[in-house]
């Protein structure tokens, strides 16, 4: 009785957190920003952007992060890359900006 109120709840929880998500279909030669992993409060959250170069049905993709040097990684720590992406130009300015 329990455990199946319980596998109800875990259940359900993981129907609320996937309804959330934004799917996204990656494409060879397709420019990503990688996330920074445990980025300080006001450095930079992602670098790039690279080039998807392999696409894998587990869930990874593998970029180019300079010619001959590619990285095999989750998808969950890839963002797409939007040329006209406001944001990433705020942040690239803030860290660029000399003072």
């Amino acid at each position: 009785m329990i455990s199946q109120k319980r596998e109800h709840l875990v259940n359900y929880r993981l129907m609320r957190q996937n309804a959330q998500r934004r799917t996204y279909n990656y494409a060879l030669n397709q420019k990503a920003l990688k996330k920074v992993h445990d980025p300080t409060k006001l450095g930079v959250r992602t670098s790039g952007p690279y080039k998807v170069k392999k696409l894998h049905l587990n869930g990874t993709v593998t970029m180019e992060l300079r010619p001959g040097v590619s990285e095999r990684i989750n998808i969950r720590r890839v963002i797409p890359y939007r040329k006209n992406n406001d944001y990433t130009q705020r942040c690239r300015a803030r860290d660029t900006k000399v003072t």
